[in-house]
C-alpha cells in the first residue's frame, strides 16, 4: 500500500512544493520523491532519521542536485511523519 502527500516550503527564496510518495516495505516504510529530475529515496535510520538514498550519482548530470535541499525535504517528512 502507498500513500501520497505534499510538501510545501521555501528553500533560499524559492518555492518548492514536492509529492511524496510513501511506500511500505516488509521491514520499512521508505519515502519516494523526484528532485532536479532524480528519484530520491528517504528511508528511516537508527536514530528516528531518514537519509537520501539515489540510485544514480546525483553530481554526474546537469541538473544537480542541492545537498541542503535534501536536508530540508528529510526535515521536513520527518516532522510529517511524527
Amino acid at each position: 500500500m502507498s500513500d501520497i502527500f505534499t510538501l510545501k516550503f521555501e528553500y533560499k527564496g524559492h518555492p518548492h512544493i514536492v509529492e511524496v510518495q510513501t511506500a511500505h516495505q516488509q521491514f520499512k516504510t521508505v519515502y519516494k520523491v523526484t528532485i532536479a529530475e532524480h528519484e530520491i529515496v528517504f528511508e528511516p535510520d537508527e536514530e528516528g532519521f531518514v537519509r537520501a538514498v539515489s540510485s544514480k550519482p546525483l553530481h554526474d548530470h546537469l541538473n544537480t542536485v542541492d545537498i541542503g535541499l535534501l536536508h530540508r525535504v528529510a526535515e521536513l517528512i520527518v516532522e510529517h511523519i511524527r
